[in-house]
């Protein structure tokens, strides 16, 4: 459903010019990515499944992105995302990581669109075929609605995964994520300049979740 929706959407009736049409053409493409990339939770334990998903959709993201797919590679690309992130939360499997990573690299993330490398970026543009961001198409064969990082998809996984390992609130958790992803893009549209993607995902993670993470933590509760 997500490859069929990126392919039609520079087909669909025209919405309106400004915030409203990105909004909305954004936003369903945020949560078809969230989809496909969180579509490989049920493998967080495995370890062959997620590496051969991600060789395989590397593959695909290379043969892709050479032939200027654009949007069509998105799938392919949260795939790659979602399996990477599979792999990177079991192979950092420790309570205190899956605590200390999101606060890390959430305030790396303000850092770098606030006055890093993020924000050259920004401010030049992103190539619609840059293999390491996704592009959300806009409707009606306009210019694009946005790009996210694949490295926000990898992190959702990640996050996801940890849920899934220790206890915590699943279903709370995936949709805190996905609010966190869709949040970016309306506040970037509300202050007008870009707000980070990964603060929002590590809220969207933690917070649903502070007090099984303190039991989490806690030598007591051991």
């Amino acid at each position: 459903m997500a490859l069929a929706y990126f392919l039609v959407a520079p087909a669909l009736p025209a919405l309106p010019a400004g915030d409203t049409g990105i909004a909305v053409a954004g936003t369903v493409g945020l949560l078809m990515i969230a989809a496909s990339t969180l579509a490989l939770l049920p493998a967080h334990e495995t370890l062959i499944g997620p590496l051969l998903i991600a060789l395989g959709s590397g593959l695909l993201v290379g043969a892709l992105d050479a032939a200027g797919a654009g949007a069509g590679a998105n799938v392919a690309e949260a795939l790659l995302a979602g399996s990477i992130g599979l792999l990177f939360a079991r192979w950092l499997a420790t309570p205190v990581i899956a605590v200390a990573v999101p606060l890390f690299v959430a305030a790396v993330d303000v850092w770098s669109v606030a006055s890093g490398p993020s924000s050259q970026l920004l401010a030049n543009g992103t190539d619609v075929v840059d293999p390491l961001s996704f592009d959300v198409p806009a409707w009606g064969g306009m210019d694009s609605a946005g790009h996210l990082g694949l490295s926000d998809a990898l992190f959702a996984s990640m996050f996801a995964a940890w849920a899934w390992r220790y206890g915590l609130r699943r279903t709370a958790t995936v949709v805190g994520l996905t609010l966190g992803l869709v949040a970016s893009l309306v506040m970037s549209l509300l202050v007008d300049r870009a707000i980070p993607a990964l603060p929002l995902l590590a809220a969207g993670y933690l917070l649903p979740n502070l007090d099984r993470i303190t039991a989490l933590l806690d030598p007591a509760e051991a």
